[in-house]
């Protein structure tokens, strides 16, 4: 069985990797923030839920409690998994969110002001939740996939670092950020036989999205209600089967990439 670190993962489409992909026969490592995260937008009642869960699927779940946006916890998270699993096969970077909270959930919601002159502490903590999470956890995964040569990396950007959005000025900056990391790594890392490929998901009916509906862009809330395939807002089944695909052996010569998972919302190159 493969062993895949999801972070983000006990809510919203992070939730849903790690049920899919525990369905297909992957041990899955979870973390977040806290053990209160998976309750902030009710898709959960605890932890012990999710766990219950994965685990009927017949595989291994761990997780650990770890706020990324601190390098030393990244580090600390990294070490517990490989001391639980022994090897690392994929990570899948999830944490993230175009919102401004800093409580022990990382619940808060939409800024009041989002534009391009949100204050500079709103700008700090979506940064941070974005894309030094991921940078935290690469950090701190990578030096162990290169000791195995192999390893599986997918980072969840956002449609957003595709194009100019108003009112979500920093979101958009920092999932752009991580796509180019991506980008950047994916060469770095192939000599080490690792893969690093970005998706970039177009509005999908998660318990944040459907939470914050009223803070909502335009073209997050187009199709909202929608029943045609392509037309609709994704649901996070939608989303789960291509992060398999990543992470499996079908990919192994797939690496760099970029892809949207929008229903073609956004058809321009990235």
């Amino acid at each position: 069985m493969k062993n895949i670190l999801i972070t983000g993962g006990t809510r919203g489409l992070g939730l849903e990797y790690a049920k899919y992909l525990s369905s297909k026969g992957y041990n899955i490592g979870l973390t977040d923030i806290s053990a209160e995260a998976c309750t902030v937008y009710d898709e959960v009642q605890d932890i012990k839920e999710i766990m219950h869960e994965i685990e009927s699927n017949g595989v291994k779940c761990w997780h650990y409690f770890a706020d990324l946006t601190k390098r030393e916890e990244a580090d600390k998270l990294a070490k517990n998994f490989i001391d639980n699993f022994g090897t690392i096969d994929g990570v899948v970077t999830s944490a993230g969110g175009d919102i401004s909270g800093s409580d022990k959930a990382a619940s808060g919601g939409k800024a009041d002001n989002n534009s391009f002159f949100i204050s500079f502490q709103e700008h700090e903590n979506i940064f941070k939740r974005n894309y030094y999470t991921c940078l935290n956890t690469l950090r701190a995964i990578v030096p162990y996939m290169q000791q195995q040569k192999y390893g599986k990396i997918v980072t969840v950007s956002s449609v957003n670092a595709a194009f100019g959005v108003e009112k979500e000025t920093t979101y958009s900056v920092a999932k752009s950020s991580v796509l180019q990391l991506s980008r950047s790594l994916a060469k770095e890392l192939r000599k080490d036989g690792i893969n690093v490929n970005c998706i970039l998901p177009g509005p999908t009916k998660t318990g944040r999205f459907l939470a914050t509906v009223r803070g909502r862009n335009p073209h997050d809330l187009e199709g909202l209600n929608s029943a045609e395939r392509l037309l609709r807002v994704a649901e996070p089944s939608d989303v789960s089967p291509v992060v398999e695909f990543l992470l499996s052996d079908a990919s192994n010569f797939v690496s760099g990439e970029a892809i949207k998972i929008d229903g073609g919302l956004f058809p321009q190159p990235v």
